[in-house]
């Protein structure tokens, strides 16, 4: 009974001085002079390991409260510039294993840091100094007293200077919890400007909520919600009282995106991910995907897609592979790609705002089948098929585009193989537009359109090429659209139209001629001249050389004929040369519809039989 009470007032009294111990060592600790102490200590084992100067304002060491904070920390690189400063790290203290002689910090918090990174094209980053002074071995590493058993850490305010670019992040926030790990960046943000040859574009990057996840049976993700590209290159954008040209101007973009990325498996230059849903949005210039998803493989500089969905209002476009290789500067490699089997079930409409508002009331599905591969170059396309769900209108063609990188040395080259728009196709082609249709009843009286050829577009201009087969005749021809001068010119031949049947003009057989045309289609000039004097026909001139025509069943030889149209008022004339005399007939129309009612004035030319 002595013996047990012997031994609890021996415990009570070893109680008293442990509690006495604890508090003396938190007042000692809290004092100036372990404060500097420590100081002194741990700038003295920075400069040995990493044989770098650092500063350190003050250390607070709270062992009642399981706190330790370090504020004012300088660290400088090799040419004594300022490489690292934070204005206070904090730390929660786990107190047994400290009195056990092992620093354990279960919560960490750094705020206001400012990094400096400089990397030379030639020697070493300025940080190098500090990856080689950390190369220990893991016997070292193993025995280290400093243990992290992180359950949450918070990074505040960070500026990075990278040579001469800025980012900064807003914070970034680690949890752990039940076997979830969680990491949540909010705001990493930079400003880069790219001087283009016409251009000097302002580019602001925000990356929005980044999280990333890891559960510890190995499940990773990473979504991305609020992402936006925002670009000013500090002039009126491209369509500014130009409500017919496309919105999409990239000196003028504001896009914005939110996704979710499973990563399956990553290592040393491989990653294996599955982007789940993605969205792209930009509101002023119109894109807008609803949804984008595919399995990515990355191994090197080769990166591998497949399952390719993009998904817009009315649009969805499928791609079951495709690799993209991309540049290396030492093998002086550029970017490359390809893919294969693409289809798509296109709504033109989609595309209306951004890049062609004509587009907007296009509402035909149309199927789409194509393999493509290029370069930052140009870009080839074979297996070009197209179709509408009535097999109506059918195209089959190839193309290429060139000179990507060169502004207005940029063509776009396609060979139509083979095309064909049967009846009640054209004209809902036709009515897809909101311009003013001339000539329908020419369209529909066509009958089956088939068309063999090539066009290319270019540097404000489009040439078109091929022949024309339809059920009143075949039509050679060649024209352009000149966006400069905003006239359409050109040539066509048949040697065999039903042009009777095509204007209802009786009288009239078949006709073998060629023709040169000129028709202006500048919406300015048409509105004025429409304003004065009104009108239904196009603008332009047409001079025909008809090597052979029937007229009453009769057949006719060399005639030349002129059409002058004012867009009201339709002036022409035939001439038919003979040996003595010139037969001339002038007449006048105001609608092509009605072309069998126009006013017909014949003339006879007498020649001169004693000219010299």
């Amino acid at each position: 009974m002595k013996a047990r009470k012997t031994l609890v007032y021996t415990l009570k009294v070893l109680g008293v001085v442990a509690v006495v111990l604890l508090l003396a060592t938190i007042i000692i600790s809290n004092s100036s002079y372990v404060q500097n102490k420590i100081i002194g200590l741990a700038t003295d084992a920075i400069k040995k390991e990493l044989n770098a100067e650092v500063q350190i304002g003050h250390v607070d060491i709270n062992l009642f409260g399981q706190r330790a904070s370090v504020s004012d920390v300088v660290l400088k690189d090799q040419q004594n510039r300022d490489m690292l400063s934070v204005k206070e790290i904090w730390g929660n203290l786990r107190l047994l294993p400290l009195l056990r002689g092992r620093v354990v910090l279960k919560e960490f918090s750094v705020s206001d840091v400012d990094v400096l990174v400089v990397q030379p094209e030639k020697g070493p980053a300025n940080y190098q100094f500090i990856l080689d002074a950390t190369k220990k071995d893991k016997k070292k590493k193993n025995s280290s007293v400093f243990q992290l058993d992180l359950r949450h850490a918070l990074l505040k305010h960070l500026n990075v200077k990278y040579n001469d670019e800025q980012f900064q992040l807003e914070q970034a926030i680690y949890s752990f919890w039940r076997g979830k790990h969680k990491l949540t960046a909010h705001h990493l943000q930079t400003d880069v400007t790219k001087h283009m040859k016409k251009d000097t574009i302002a580019w602001h990057f925000d990356t929005g909520m980044v999280t990333a996840t890891m559960d510890d049976d190995g499940k990773k993700r990473v979504d991305i919600k609020g992402l936006r590209i925002i670009s000013d290159n500090h002039k009126p954008r491209r369509n500014t009282n130009r409500p017919h040209r496309g919105a999409y101007d990239r000196g003028h973009l504001d896009i914005t995106a939110d996704m979710g990325i499973d990563i399956l498996h990553y290592g040393k230059d491989t990653l294996s991910a599955r982007l789940a849903n993605c969205c792209i949005s930009d509101s002023v210039t119109g894109i807008d995907f609803k949804d984008v998803t595919t399995d990515i493989a990355v191994s090197g500089k080769r990166v591998h897609l497949s399952d390719l969905t993009i998904q817009q209002a009315s649009t969805k476009i499928t791609v079951p592979e495709g690799d993209i290789m991309l540049p290396e500067k030492k093998k002086g490699t550029s970017l490359q790609y390809r893919a294969n089997n693409i289809t798509a079930r296109v709504m033109l409409k989609d595309i209306s705002k951004p890049f062609a508002p004509v587009l907007k009331k296009f509402s035909i599905p149309l199927n789409l089948r194509v393999s493509l591969r290029g370069t930052n170059k140009g870009m080839t396309f074979r297996g070009i098929h197209v179709d509408t769900d009535d097999k109506k209108f059918v195209v089959n063609a190839t193309g290429i585009m060139r000179n990507l990188d060169k502004g207005r040395d940029f063509t776009l080259h396609f060979d139509v193989h083979d095309m064909v728009a049967k009846p009640g196709i054209k004209d809902k082609i036709i009515n897809q537009f909101t311009v003013k249709k001339y000539m329908m009843y020419q369209v529909y009286a066509l009958g089956v359109i088939k068309y063999h050829g090539s066009f290319d577009i270019l540097w404000r201009k489009e040439q078109f090429r091929g022949v024309l087969n339809t059920e009143k005749g075949d039509i050679d021809f060649d024209f352009q659209l000149d966006g400069n001068t905003h006239y359409l010119t050109g040539n066509a031949n048949t040697d065999m139209l039903k042009l009777g049947e095509l204007f209802e003009l009786k009288r009239i057989g078949n006709i073998d001629c060629s023709a040169t045309f000129s028709i202006d289609y500048s919406k300015k000039r048409t509105a004025e001249i429409r304003k004065e004097k009104g009108g239904k026909l196009p603008i332009g001139k047409v001079t025909a050389d008809i090597r052979k025509v029937e007229y009453r069943k009769l057949p006719l030889k060399n005639i030349l004929a002129n059409i002058d149209s004012d867009g009201a008022v339709a002036d022409g004339n035939i001439t038919l040369k003979g040996s003595l005399t010139d037969l001339m007939v002038e007449f006048s129309f105001t609608n092509t519809t009605e072309m069998h009612k126009m006013k017909v004035k014949p003339k006879l030319k007498f020649r001169n039989m004693f000219a010299d």
